[in-house]
C-alpha cells in the first residue's frame, strides 16, 4: 500500500509539471483555471483560443486528482494508528477536496469541448465555478491541517512534510485577504509530492 501510495505522488508531480507547461505556454496574461474573478473575457480566452492546450491542462489535472486522492490515503495509513480521529477526518477531507476538484474540472473540460465543438464559451455558470474553486482549496487546507497536526515526526523528513503541510493551509487562508498569495498553493504540492513519495517509499520498505 506505501508502495503504491510512493507511485502516485510521483504521478501526481509528474501531473503538476505537465499542468504547468501547459499553462505557461500560453500568451501572457492568459488564465487556463483563474482562481478568482476576472473579467468575463479573460475567462473565456483560453477555453476558446487555446482549447487543446485547456484540455491537456486538464487531462493533466484528472491525473493529478486521482493520483493525490491515493496519496491522501498513504497519508491515513501513516496515522491511523495513533490518531484515528484525525485520520478518518484528514481522508474524508481529502475525498471531499478530489470531489470538488473534479466537480470544477468538469465545468471547464465541458466548455473546452464545447469551444473545439464549435460552440465557443459565451455565458460560464459564474459565481458558481469561483464558489466550487474555493471550497476545494478550504477542504484541501483542511485535509492537510488534520494531517499535519498527527503526522509521525521520527525523522528530519516527516519533520519537513508535517512544517510543509501545516504551512500550507496557513498561506492558503492568507490568500483569502491577500489574492496574490494564491499563486503560492500549487508550489506546495511540487514540493511535497516528493517527498510524499520519498517516505512512502521508505515505510514500505521498513514494513
Amino acid at each position: 500500500m506505501f508502495q503504491a501510495a510512493a507511485v502516485a505522488a510521483l504521478a501526481a508531480l509528474v501531473a503538476a509539471i505537465l499542468q504547468a507547461v501547459s499553462a505557461f505556454s500560453l500568451p501572457s496574461g492568459i488564465q487556463i483555471q483563474p482562481g478568482y474573478p476576472v473579467p468575463l473575457d479573460q475567462f473565456v480566452r483560453a477555453t476558446n483560443d487555446h482549447t487543446e492546450t485547456t484540455l491537456g491542462f486538464f487531462g493533466s489535472d484528472s491525473l493529478f486528482i486521482i493520483s493525490y486522492l491515493v496519496v491522501f490515503i498513504g497519508l491515513y495509513l501513516r496515522t491511523v494508528d495513533h490518531a484515528r480521529p484525525f485520520a478518518q477526518i484528514g481522508l474524508l477531507m481529502g475525498i471531499l477536496t478530489a470531489v470538488l476538484d473534479a466537480t470544477e474540472n468538469a465545468y471547464f473540460i465541458t466548455y473546452a469541448l464545447g469551444a473545439k465543438a464549435g460552440l465557443p464559451l459565451t455565458a460560464p455558470d459564474l459565481p458558481l465555478v469561483y464558489v466550487i474553486t474555493n471550497l476545494k482549496w478550504m477542504a484541501a487546507f483542511a485535509t492537510l491541517l488534520t494531517f499535519g497536526l498527527v503526522h509521525p515526526r521520527r525523522a528530519p523528513l516527516d519533520m519537513l512534510i508535517v512544517a510543509l503541510m501545516l504551512l500550507f493551509p496557513l498561506i492558503g487562508v492568507l490568500g483569502v485577504a491577500n489574492p496574490g498569495l494564491i499563486a503560492f498553493r500549487g508550489l506546495f504540492f511540487l514540493v511535497g509530492m516528493p517527498l510524499f513519495a520519498f517516505a512512502f517509499w521508505r515505510q514500505s520498505q521498513a514494513a
